[in-house]
């Protein structure tokens, strides 16, 4: 049976990049990505011990993380630069390829959507599947496809009007 140090070595090297890329899907800093992810593997640590197994662990790492990443988002609505200030100012000022426009037109699109949706579009980037994503927000998998197809009209309406 392993002990809480060796499962906790385990969630760390399973979910350590997924975590930091949702980390910075919302800070586009990688400093402040890699304090959240540290921020995020703490209460990992802290709550190991309670985690319950009435869903799978993974599910669980990423409701943490997503939870963390939600609270960070409303501690920065009370700084008056907002995020999408603050993803503006990291754009590089000519983007070299086409698609690298493309990208970051997107980022800024996402960076206009409410904190569930980019948490919601973050998770479908990442390619987890719309039942994880359910579970991980506590909504039913036909909630999350629902969500899915407004948020991509909403950024679809969003990019158009930015060009």
């Amino acid at each position: 049976m392993e002990n809480k140090q060796q499962i906790f070595d385990r969630l760390f090297a399973d979910y350590r990049d997924w975590v930091y890329r949702l980390c910075y899907s919302y800070t586009r800093s990688e400093a402040q990505a890699e304090d959240l992810m540290q921020e995020c593997f703490a209460k990992i640590w802290m709550h190991l011990d309670g985690f319950q197994q009435r869903s799978d662990i993974g599910t669980w790492v990423y409701r943490i993380a997503a939870n963390t990443c939600l609270m960070q988002l409303r501690k920065e609505k009370n700084n008056p630069v907002t995020y999408y200030e603050q993803i503006s100012e990291k754009l590089p000022e000519d983007a070299a390829h086409d698609q690298e426009q493309q990208s970051q037109q997107l980022y800024n699109a996402i960076a206009q959507l409410t904190d569930i949706d980019r948490l919601i579009i973050s998770m479908i980037l990442e390619d987890l599947p719309q039942k994880q994503i359910g579970d991980v927000l506590g909504i039913t998998e036909n909630n999350v496809n629902v969500k899915v197809h407004r948020i991509k009209k909403q950024l679809k309406a969003i990019m158009s009007k930015n060009q």
